[in-house]
Order: structure tokens, then sequence, then C-alpha cells
């Protein structure tokens, strides 16, 4: 859980990193624009503009994929923890079997032991 909100609020620390530097190009002029052309119409578009685009994109890939992930993760870990479940309960039951027979074979042995000692 820590480590979620320590990504987190390093995604957070990047994004507004990346806001600020959109801002200062952006005022700058100094940097690299390229033109995209739809249907005659030229949009200029600054380099930042562009990176944070990639970052934004980038980010909620991220984000679906770790969702996917997890919910399918989850329920293989669930799976899991069932079955262990089961199995320390099968592991009690025949340990309790055990200390049962265990019991029994000791009582038995001192059935027998009295058993010998009247027939002598």
């Amino acid at each position: 859980m820590k480590s979620r909100v320590i990504l987190t609020v390093v995604e957070g620390i990047l994004f507004v990193i990346l806001i600020y530097l959109m801002l200062v190009n952006n005022n700058a002029h100094t940097t690299v624009q390229f033109s995209v052309s739809f249907d005659g119409s030229h949009i200029i578009l600054n380099t930042m503009f562009i990176i944070l685009l990639f970052y934004i994109i980038g980010l909620i890939s991220g984000i679906i994929y770790s969702l996917v992930l997890g919910e399918r993760y989850k329920t293989q870990i669930e799976f899991y923890a069932r079955k262990t479940e089961k199995l320390s309960q099968q592991n009690e039951i025949d340990s309790d079997d055990k200390e049962a027979l265990e019991r029994k074979i000791a009582s038995l042995e001192i059935a027998l032991n009295n058993a010998l000692k009247n027939k002598s």
C-alpha cells in the first residue's frame, strides 16, 4: 500500500513538472513546433505539448493495464487463499486424527500390558 501511495505522489510531481515546463516553454517560444494538417487547416503544436500528450496517454494506458492485471491477480490471490485455507483445515483434521490414533494405540498398549499381567 505504501508503494502505491509513493508512486502516486511521484506521478503527481512529474505531472506538475511537465505542466510547468510546458507553460514556460510555451511562453519562451524557443522550442521546435510541429505542424499537423487536418482537412487543409494547420494546427501548430509545441514540443512540450506533444511530450505532455504522450505522458498522459502513457499514464492512462498504464492505469488501465494495472487495473486489468489487478483484477486478474486479485482472483488468483483469492483462489490461492481459499486453497491454502482448505489445506490448513485438512492439516488440522489430519493432526487431530493422528492424535486420536496415538491415544488409541496408547490405550491398547495399556490394555495389552494389563492382559499379559493378568495371564501371568
